[in-house]
């Protein structure tokens, strides 16, 4: 909720700057022109920065509710585990607009690159959570000092059937010790702090249980970690339960 508010103060706070400012500049004009010693120059004037301010206005609050749509269609899905057809690059850019604002995160960078037009029959809630608990495991595994990086999703046709999904990051990466148990249920480097190292076993027991795909995982030391999701455009139902 806390990222939800940061993203959506944006917007809004700069339509409350604007409108403050459209009002003063409102009661000055209309204080010029009670007195009958307003000139065309000042009307002119107040008439190019009020559709001026209404343009910022009406652009602001447009990308307010577009964030509100959003944050409730993630939310929506979240909630949602019956299949259904989805537009899996739009989901997407949903799911990472709720991931980029939140405490912690402010020098981290999102970038998401969608092919247009990749529909899905298939689960999007738990597909937001694959993308989440990646998310997340970089924020705490690839950038453990809160350092700023950057995280980059590329989704793609791969065939006619599947869909290809990347997610990597240029974080601290993994050794290969740690990357041939990342997906072991409870395996973790950061038990000392908390850690109970389920967030990857759960991408994975996602992708092939419910979301019928497979995953590959690729890290270095030093090197960042990529992560490849190809999952098939329409889930098998059987797989669901």
């Amino acid at each position: 909720m806390a990222g939800v508010a940061h993203e959506i103060n944006n917007p809004v706070g700069t339509c409350l700057t604007v409108a403050s400012a459209l009002e003063l500049r409102t009661a000055a004009f209309a204080a010029e022109a009670a007195q009958g010693n307003l000139k065309r120059s000042r009307l002119n004037e107040f008439l190019n920065i009020s559709r001026e301010a209404s343009s910022q206005l009406v652009a602001n609050l447009n990308h307010a509710a577009e964030l509100v749509q959003s944050f409730k269609q993630v939310a929506s899905d979240r909630n949602y585990s019956d299949q259904r057809i989805f537009d899996l690059g739009s989901l997407t850019e949903q799911i990472a607009m709720s991931l980029r604002p939140g405490p912690g995160k402010k020098n981290l960078t999102v970038n998401v690159d969608c092919q247009s037009n990749l529909m899905m029959n298939s689960y999007p809630g738990p597909y937001g959570q694959v993308l989440t608990n990646l998310f997340l495991n970089s924020v705490v595994h690839a950038f453990p000092g809160g350092e700023g990086g950057i995280v980059d999703i590329k989704v793609k046709a791969s065939g006619r059937d599947h869909v290809e999904i990347l997610f990597s990051d240029d974080g601290c990466g993994m050794s290969l010790a740690v990357r041939r148990q990342a997906s072991d249920p409870f395996f973790t480097t950061r038990r000392d702090q908390g850690g109970i190292g389920l967030g990857l076993h759960i991408v994975h027991s996602i992708v092939t249980n419910c979301l019928g795909g497979r995953i590959n995982l690729d890290s270095e030391p030093g090197e960042g970690t990529r992560v490849q999701l190809v999952l098939p455009r329409v889930a098998p139902p059987a797989l669901a339960a």
